[in-house]
């Protein structure tokens, strides 16, 4: 009998000492964010934190912003990796530049969950993106057929170097290889500034009297790059954007012809997920990829949403209020 109680007493203490040492798991999760520029980074973040808040085994998380900045994300990451955090998150700036970093932090055995763009080494644990070259693809393949296979277009991209701009203009590039009758006149930069994008459209109008497309790998220059064409009356021809809600709703108030490809800003919860999945020990794949479809004119007018800001980023917003950035 007294066996029996002694067994029955081990039992209860170790039934007890259960929720005890599943509280002990908590994780400091550092995220290297390449900037917060614009206001889809501002949507980015939000995802991020309402993503974090669900978490409760998360104990702290350290948010960076490299202002763009390569050099900037490197000391951005070594520092997260100095302050002991147990997954990296990284959405980068440059890939090949910051990728010594990253290498720093996988050989600690620190997972590294790169998110956003593409990155020249392996030295990751998983990879979480859209296909951002097929994004670049499927616009060029839209604006080519909406423009019946010929005439000549400008083309209007993100930051030279960063990742994400060069992926999609490259898959851009690639597909108006196949429509010999479409002339690039021009490709420029812009650093997703609206204010500089319109600028460099207006040059472009002046030095070309004949532009029959728009490709932007955004919203955030094809909306000013629209409207300096009607500020130089001249046609609203076709176009190419993302879920910016000022882009589509220029599109149906000027009944404009117009293709939104989503760039998901769910990228960061979805690479926090997968971080926490790797610290309790479930494989996840190398690559992790986001299914993401584009909308044509017919749906941009189902798409967009009037009585919000024109700079809310559409679809990224099936958030808590509490965590919805405030973009005016």
């Amino acid at each position: 009998m007294k066996s029996r109680h002694v067994f029955v007493t081990l039992a209860l203490l170790a039934m007890a000492a259960l929720p005890a040492a599943a509280a002990q798991k908590k994780y400091v999760i550092g995220w290297s964010n390449a900037g917060m520029g614009d206001s889809w980074r501002l949507f980015l973040d939000a995802n991020f934190k309402a993503e974090a808040s669900l978490h409760p085994e998360i104990a702290k998380t350290f948010i960076t912003n490299a202002d763009e900045k390569p050099e900037k994300q490197i000391a951005d990451i070594d520092d997260l990796i100095t302050k002991g955090v147990d997954a990296l998150i990284v959405y980068p700036t440059v890939g090949d530049a910051i990728v010594p970093a990253l290498e720093r932090a996988y050989a600690q055995k620190i997972p590294v969950i790169v998110f956003g763009g593409t990155i020249n080494t392996s030295s990751y644990t998983c990879l979480v993106t859209q296909d951002l070259k097929e994004f670049g693809r499927a616009q060029a393949e839209w604006l080519a057929k909406e423009m019946k296979g010929s005439g000549n277009i400008v083309m209007l991209s993100g930051i030279a170097g960063n990742t994400t701009a060069e992926d999609r203009l490259a898959g851009a590039r690639d597909e108006f290889k196949k429509f010999p009758k479409i002339k690039v006149l021009d490709q420029q930069y812009t650093d997703w500034s609206p204010p500089k994008a319109k600028g460099v459209m207006e040059a472009m109008i002046q030095a070309f009297p004949k532009i029959d497309g728009i490709w932007a790998d955004s919203g955030l220059e094809s909306w000013p790059a629209l409207q300096a064409m009607q500020e130089a009356k001249r046609p609203l021809v076709p176009s190419t954007g993302d879920q910016l809600n000022g882009y589509a709703k220029f599109l149906v108030a000027n009944k404009a012809r117009g293709f939104v490809y989503p760039m998901t800003t769910r990228l960061s919860g979805e690479a926090l997920k997968i971080a926490l999945k790797v610290l309790k020990g479930e494989k996840v794949p190398k690559n992790f990829s986001i299914d993401v479809k584009g909308l044509g004119p017919d749906m941009v007018a189902k798409f967009a949403q009037p009585k919000l800001s024109d700079w809310w980023w559409i679809g990224d917003d099936q958030i808590p209020k509490q965590f919805l950035p405030d973009v005016k």
